[in-house]
């Protein structure tokens, strides 16, 4: 027998024992609860919630399912998620740059900042947040108002939006279709200055991109837009991100920027000298020269670690609980679990919801990563 087929077997033998274990537990753990009286089926999706939801994208009440409130919950953590990963990727990003940077009192303050924030709790970051900073706004009648369209009060900040569920799907079906067409533009001037050596403005053109065409889709429909309004106990209308949304989001980017930036500063100093060097050779600046030339290749270091930093970003949205925030351990581990009474059931569908979502973004860099890949390699 070759070592191949040993190799196979061996596989095949650890994949039988560990699907036999898995058996075995589950089995013990079905065992044990019906002795105790525990149900353990998903009948209880399916029961009227009996509960209202702060924040949702679709619409919800109490008399819909347990299952929809699921779904609510699975959706404000998803939003989370994307807006503390981007906005932690920025800040990340800039903080790593001013790491490098020639200036001395920049380069200093952003290790200051890096030093301050990566050794304070997430939680405590975001108990400041929401407790100091955003509980601690002016009142309804005394909000912070700009251009009558922003409102800023300690029960969050009020922005402009779609007047009914039909313009907030044609606005999001718009934005899907902008990020494609902006990919779709980032690709074919990639391959463009790959065969002709010719740059093309391609931020510029993906942020008009971005900005013109759900602008365009709403002229196109008549959409109509709804203004925050002030009502008789406080204001309302149009899009709200409630204090602990914005607590979480800034709690969460600034203290994962932190390693975002080290994960920057260490890419970029990983890179020959030479680079640099080469690209002002050729009478690129040293803005040109970290756009076009050292960034595509530290991106490829950077991955890797980035990867590591978004799955625990996205793991610890459920601190969120912390703060009352409705997200998938909030709504489902606690309101859920004291309702209906069954903590195996519940705790499991949860670990497996975080456990698929952590891998679609580990699928997704790695996928990434190997696009990034030199040719070969």
């Amino acid at each position: 027998m070759n070592m191949s087929r040993r190799l196979l077997i061996y596989q095949l033998l650890l994949v039988a024992a560990v699907a036999a274990l898995a058996c075995l537990l589950f089995s013990v753990t079905q065992e044990n609860l019906a002795r105790l009286g525990v149900d353990s089926n998903f009948d209880f999706l399916f029961r009227r919630a009996g509960f209202e939801i702060g924040q949702s994208l679709i619409p919800f009440s109490a008399d819909d399912s347990i299952l929809r409130a699921f779904v609510v919950a699975l959706l404000n953590t998803l939003v989370l998620a994307m807006a503390a990963i981007v906005c932690a990727s920025m800040l990340g990003l800039a903080l790593g740059l001013a790491r490098l940077s020639g200036n001395w009192l920049l380069s200093r303050m952003a290790l200051t900042y890096v030093e301050i924030f990566r050794n304070v709790p997430a939680l405590l970051q975001i108990f400041f947040w929401y407790f100091v900073v955003l509980r601690t706004l002016p009142r309804s009648a005394h909000s912070t108002v700009l251009w009558d369209a922003l409102v800023l009060n300690n029960r969050g900040l009020f922005l402009p939006g779609p007047a009914d569920n039909a313009g907030a799907f044609v606005m999001a079906a718009a934005m899907l279709l902008a990020i494609g067409i902006a990919w779709a533009v980032g690709h074919w001037a990639s391959l463009r200055r790959y065969q002709t050596g010719r740059s093309f403005p391609v931020l510029s053109v993906t942020l008009s991109i971005l900005g013109g065409v759900p602008l365009l889709a709403a002229w196109g429909t008549g959409m109509q837009w709804e203004f925050p309004q002030a009502g008789r106990f406080g204001y309302g209308g149009g899009i709200v991100l409630l204090p602990e949304f914005l607590a979480l989001v800034c709690g969460l980017s600034m203290y994962n920027a932190t390693y975002i930036s080290e994960i920057v500063r260490s890419s970029f100093s990983a890179l020959p000298r030479g680079q640099l060097e080469a690209a002002e050779s050729l009478g690129l600046s040293r803005q040109v020269a970290v756009r076009l030339v050292l960034l595509p290749q530290a991106m490829r270091i950077m991955i890797p670690p980035l990867t590591t930093v978004y799955l625990n970003l996205f793991k610890s949205t459920s601190l969120a609980a912390a703060i009352a925030y409705p997200e998938v351990t909030s709504v489902f581990v606690g309101t859920v679990n004291n309702l209906v009474g069954q903590p195996v059931t519940i705790m499991a569908l949860t670990l497996v919801i975080y456990a698929f979502v952590s891998l679609c973004i580990a699928l997704c860099l790695n996928w990434y990563q190997r696009r990034l890949a030199l040719r070969g390699t």
